[in-house]
C-alpha cells in the first residue's frame, strides 16, 4: 500500500493537487484541492497529507519544477 501527491495545472490557471493510497493496483482515499499559486493550502487537505505520513505543502506551488525540488 503506497500513497502519492501529484500536482498539475488546473483550470484557469489554478493548481490542482492530488492524493491517493494505491491499494491492489486501484485508487482509494482519493483527494482533490485546486486553488492559485502562492495561497494557502487549506486546513482540511493538510490533515490529509499529516494523516497519510507526506510532506506538509502550506501553500500552492508555483511550477512542477519547484514542488518535485
Amino acid at each position: 500500500m503506497d500513497t502519492y501527491i501529484e500536482q498539475y495545472q488546473g483550470k484557469h490557471g489554478g493548481v490542482t493537487l492530488h492524493t491517493w493510497t494505491d491499494v491492489q493496483g486501484g485508487k482509494q482515499e482519493n483527494f482533490y484541492i485546486t486553488g492559485v499559486s502562492g495561497t494557502p493550502v487549506a486546513w482540511w487537505f493538510r490533515g490529509v497529507l499529516r494523516k497519510k505520513h507526506l510532506a506538509d505543502i502550506a501553500v500552492f506551488p508555483y511550477s512542477p519544477s519547484a514542488f518535485y525540488a
